[in-house]
């Protein structure tokens, strides 16, 4: 048995309705997990989550694209003109 103080603290609750075959599958997961339905769903959903927010959050590039990255990035700044009227008519902000 695990330690309840260990444990966060669960406040939040998702409800999801599902199909009959949709319920048959997840449970018969579960089953063969060893596990509970809201344990297998909790893990499995979390487990996604991370990975979709990961693929969104890192910039995965090849070398090629990489060094002409690198290569932009050494290039001398050039102005945006609507960023330099911006700046100009608001000199509170920051570069202002």
């Amino acid at each position: 048995m695990s330690d309840p103080a260990a444990t966060p603290s669960r406040r939040h609750r998702l409800e999801v309705r599902v199909t009959a075959e949709q319920d048959a599958l997840i449970r018969q997961a579960a089953d063969l997990e060893d596990t509970t339905v809201t344990a297998f769903v909790l893990d499995t959903v979390t487990y996604r989550a991370k990975g979709v927010i990961k693929q969104h959050r890192d910039l995965v590039l090849s070398n090629e694209a990489f060094d002409r990255f690198i290569v932009e990035l050494d290039n001398p700044a050039e102005p945006v003109p609507q960023l330099v009227e911006l700046f100009e008519k608001n000199p509170k902000l920051p570069g202002g």
